[in-house]
């Protein structure tokens, strides 16, 4: 399992993206897994990172954690502070034939791009709402550590809803 973890965190609304780092660390420290790290990332980082990819096939998993819109796409870093989305359309080109076969968008309401990216990368998880900050590391840690023992993506994610049904309970 080689993870290509992107994040991107907003001036606005602050995510504690950090402990989702470490806890991406700790489980990728042994068997053989990887995790690369996109911090504060930026359009052309992402873009290079895939399009690299493309020849050198370092990560299978692309995870973002981050804000996203529908209409607008990932919420990344621009120059200085400032905002930059990087549009759904252009994430597909990106990933096409990236060799990606798996992209977790942990990000609120994204779901609708999850949608669209299946059409070029095999398996995609998006969120169909709001997702509190502790609930989305939480998803993390269950979903890799499952993935880890050698689940299925469908098997992880599964795994991951029914813990967190039975959490809410």
């Amino acid at each position: 399992m080689d993870i290509l973890f992107v994040c991107a965190n907003s001036a606005d609304a602050y995510m504690d993206i950090e402990r989702e780092q470490r806890t991406l660390q700790r489980l990728t420290k042994s068997g053989g897994h990887s995790l690369h790290v996109l911090p504060a990332a930026e359009i052309p980082d992402l873009q290079e990172a895939l399009s690299a990819n493309r020849k050198d096939k370092a990560f299978d998993i692309l995870h973002f954690s981050g804000h996203a819109t529908e209409e607008k796409g990932l919420h990344l870093r621009g120059a200085g502070r400032q905002q930059a989305f990087l549009s759904v359309e252009n994430l597909k080109e990106c990933l096409e034939d990236s060799g990606v076969r798996l992209v977790v968008l942990n990000a609120c309401n994204s779901e609708a791009l999850a949608l669209s990216l299946s059409e070029v990368v095999p398996a995609v998880i998006g969120t169909t709402r709001k997702v509190r900050d502790v609930v989305a590391r939480q998803f993390t840690r269950l979903f890799y550590a499952a993935l880890k023992e050698d689940a299925s993506v469908i098997e992880a994610l599964e795994a991951v809803l029914k813990e967190q049904r039975t959490s809410v309970s």
